[in-house]
């Protein structure tokens, strides 16, 4: 295996119990809240907190072997690495995949996650169809973000719910990550690409839309498109 970014800070992987793959493409999650807020009660650092969470979560605390990412990123912009990228890790699973190739999934979440959804992905028949396996979990690298809160960290505007380096962290690991696995020219601006929310909005939504890391909204937590343009502008 050799799926490690230069970029990264190494953690302590485990080796057993694995499954190999080719990346196709990555995929950005939030930790959620509770991640800072544990951080401010306890007096630690929220990437700590983090870590320690998913390397539990690699263990089995979530009733399942290699649960979580590959990385997680830090207010700071530090890029922090569990898992090699040639590991299937247990990211974005989930028990929907007949609703998403019916269509059934349009009609059983808000009116603004199918909105937002389909105006970005309007040429997919469905959230199953981003990608070109049967699961997220083998195709994407899944990176966790986590979000501003409890007093921790600056997001880069308002609205918004990460900060400045975070957006940048995201922009140089997918370089490297596409770099380093031959991913096509303009793959940025592809379903390569992605938020949890795209593949899962069934289970990543609330009415004002996406959530996970909650770009699929009128007023989004992350800035996607700044992502994006920033990928081209140094392709």
């Amino acid at each position: 295996m050799s799926g490690l970014s230069p970029l990264a800070r190494q953690h302590d992987r485990r080796t057993d119990e694995i499954t190999l793959r080719k990346p196709w493409g990555l995929l950005l999650h939030t930790t959620g809240g509770g991640v800072p807020a544990r951080a401010a009660t306890l007096g630690r650092s929220a990437v700590d907190v983090a870590l320690a969470w998913y390397r539990r979560s690699q263990d089995g605390a979530n009733g399942y072997p290699w649960g979580g990412p590959t990385y997680v990123l830090g207010h700071d912009g530090a890029v922090h690495q569990i898992a090699d990228e040639s590991i299937v890790t247990n990211h974005a699973g989930g028990p929907h995949r007949s609703s998403y190739l019916t269509g059934a999934w349009a009609v059983s979440v808000p009116p603004a996650m199918v909105t937002a959804w389909m105006r970005q992905w309007p040429q997919f028949r469905s959230p199953q169809h981003l990608y070109p396996s049967r699961s997220a979990n083998t195709d994407y690298i899944g990176v966790e973000m986590i979000p501003c809160g409890a007093g921790l960290g600056t997001p880069m505007r308002p609205t918004l719910r990460f900060t400045q380096a975070q957006h940048d962290a995201v922009v140089a690991l997918a370089q490297d990550v596409a770099a380093r696995n031959g991913f096509p020219d303009g793959w940025a601006r592809t379903p390569r690409l992605l938020g949890h929310e795209d593949v899962q909005p069934m289970e990543r939504n609330d009415r004002g839309g996406g959530w996970d890391p909650g770009w699929l909204r009128s007023a989004p937590y992350f800035d996607f498109e700044y992502v994006r343009s920033s990928i081209a502008s140094h392709a």
